[in-house]
């Protein structure tokens, strides 16, 4: 349905295979998500965004040792973006292997709002306050959002 509105160039695609977030799981995921991905070559998407198992993506019991963006690079021909609790040293390695083109940082970035000048100099990251995140409707925004120190504030 999107792609009769939207050329599919302008379009990304994000998939957690072997994640079991709200208790979704499938019943073959390799089966599954490696006939979904050599298919997604039909549509020259924008991105692939892969979400490995791990960190807080919970993995199920069958997950692949060393994640899922490595094996389904390898089916995949267009841009691929990868996430899920990467450091800046791992982020660096899988890009400069050929692993992903890309990876994607979230939570850091909601604790670090310089995290890229962070992981360039090696600075340690502001912990994420798990208490200002996914917060009621009545705790103000900015809390934890924007009260975060940047790195130059840090080391003053």
């Amino acid at each position: 349905a999107i792609l009769s509105s939207v050329d599919s160039s302008k379009v990304g695609i994000r998939l957690s295979p072997f994640g079991t977030a709200f208790g979704c799981t499938d019943s073959n995921p390799r089966e599954i998500y490696d006939y979904v991905v050599k298919k997604l070559n039909d549509y020259d998407l924008a991105y692939l965004h892969m979400v490995e198992p791990r960190g807080m993506q919970q993995p199920a019991p069958d997950a692949p040792d060393g994640g899922v963006t490595k094996i389904h690079r390898k089916m995949y021909d267009g841009v691929m973006i990868s996430a899920s609790g990467y450091t800046g040293d791992e982020a660096r390695k899988v890009v400069e292997d050929g692993t992903t083109d890309l990876v994607a940082f979230a939570r850091d970035f909601i604790s670090n709002p310089d995290l890229v000048k962070c992981i360039r100099t090696g600075a340690e990251l502001n912990p994420v306050n798990w208490q200002t995140v996914y917060v009621p409707l009545d705790v103000p925004f900015e809390t934890g959002y924007t009260d975060y120190p940047f790195l130059d504030e840090k080391t003053a």
